[in-house]
């Protein structure tokens, strides 16, 4: 018969390996707290706080500290007590001294920099990440994965927001043939759709001039439509893929204190202007086959001035708050993780592999990642006092752009 005792494996042995380093020899050290640094620190998420004179950074298995940058060009990572069995997902500033964490799982916490994190509650009923926070005049708005919206008076005492209908107005048909059109969106409201067309003077007969799908999103015209009135529609719909209501994941939140916008998956960017009672689309586009839209990641607004970036390097940008949205050329292939406008209103973004450049001149310029040594993802863009700009990302990376030019900072 094999013999199918098992050898012992380091892992087997670790729990013994820990009782004996824990004998009398070290005895004088058992109450001392634990501070050896994991191999490697990924800074999730990021923002200046100056209550703390620098910059808070929060990740996986309770991170969370500040990280003071020195002139020449070094950072400190001073650790605060937080729960290893949380992840930091998103943070944003409420307060000088105050900023607010979004975990993995739907909660929200506050944090002051004295005690741990306070848990102010779930914001959703699915174990889901809060990935955005936005924070103006002391109010503010989160969102996450499937569907999850919530807005705060104060930032401590939470609610939550359930779209019910969104607003699409009215869009020209680009065309006047028999043809095929498709929304970019599903779950039309069928009974509020309006279609503004005639056929040699008189108005469509529904089912025999046009087909409407409306949880599909698409219409199908049969005959060709006159010119004039130009042909166009609007409707209302409701949020996520065909027939999955509200199953849509939020990535980004921007919010003025009046006007709150929010984008994501099916490329998707929606405002409200009364707390979230109403919601219009923008950035609609009619086209004659499935539409592959942009997958927003992140966002940044300055004033009126707004920008999304997402998947393969896709880039947006309004300059009237967010009511009209233009392309911008995309600064590589890659995934983009962050985004920010320097006090100018230059766009600064960072991505996949240690991606990062600015947009001048109508073309961007990208910095040298060899010469930096960028090995890892990067996002987190945080402007600091000194006018200088940091991006922090995987494996406890830091670059700063100051003066014209990009450096990489050591964090000790």
């Amino acid at each position: 018969m094999q013999n199918c005792a098992k050898r012992p494996t380091i892992k087997s042995l670790l729990p013994a390996l820990l009782l004996a380093s824990s004998t009398s020899a070290f005895a004088a050290r058992e109450e001392l707290p634990d501070n050896r640094t994991p191999l490697v620190l990924d800074f999730t998420t990021a923002t200046y706080l100056p209550g703390e004179n620098g910059v808070l950074v929060a990740g996986l298995h309770g991170l969370l500290g500040t990280l003071q940058v020195s002139e020449s060009g070094e950072a400190t990572l001073k650790k605060f007590e937080a729960d290893e069995n949380i992840d930091f997902t998103t943070v944003e500033k409420l307060t000088d001294s105050e900023v607010l964490l979004g975990s993995s799982t739907g909660h929200i916490f506050l944090f002051d920099g004295k005690s741990k994190p306070a848990d102010l509650g779930k914001i959703t009923e699915f174990e889901e990440p809060v990935l955005d926070i936005a924070v103006s005049n002391g109010q503010a708005w989160a969102v996450g994965a499937r569907g999850m919206l919530a807005k705060s008076a104060d930032g401590k005492k939470w609610e939550v927001v359930t779209i019910a209908e969104i607003t699409q107005p009215e869009i020209k048909l680009p065309a006047t043939n028999a043809s095929e059109w498709y929304f970019g969106v599903s779950n039309l409201l069928a009974d509020t759709v309006k279609l503004t067309a005639t056929k040699g003077g008189a108005p469509l007969v529904a089912d025999t001039d046009y087909t409407l799908y409306p949880d599909e999103g698409f219409i199908q015209i049969a005959n060709d439509l006159d010119a004039e009135p130009a042909p166009s529609i609007a409707f209302k719909f409701q949020p996520g893929p065909a027939f999955k209501i509200g199953d849509v994941s939020w990535n980004v939140v921007m919010f003025d204190g009046q006007n709150v916008t929010l984008a994501g998956e099916f490329g998707m960017i929606v405002q409200s202007s009364d707390g979230g009672q109403s919601w219009t689309r923008r950035d609609a586009v009619l086209t004659p086959k499935e539409p592959e839209q942009p997958y927003w990641i992140t966002g940044s607004n300055q004033g009126s001035n707004m920008l999304l970036v997402g998947a393969a390097g896709a880039v947006h940008k309004s300059v009237d708050g967010g009511v009209t949205w233009n392309r911008l050329p995309a600064p590589s292939a890659e995934g983009l993780f962050g985004v920010t406008m320097l006090p100018d209103g230059t766009p600064a973004v960072a991505g996949a592999v240690g991606m990062i450049g600015l947009y001048q001149g109508e073309k961007w310029e990208l910095a040298d990642r060899t010469k930096l040594q960028l090995l890892s993802w990067l996002k987190n863009p945080v402007a600091m006092p000194d006018g200088s700009l940091l991006l922090l990302g995987g494996r406890q990376t830091v670059i700063r752009y100051k003066d014209g030019a990009w450096s990489r900072v050591t964090v000790k």
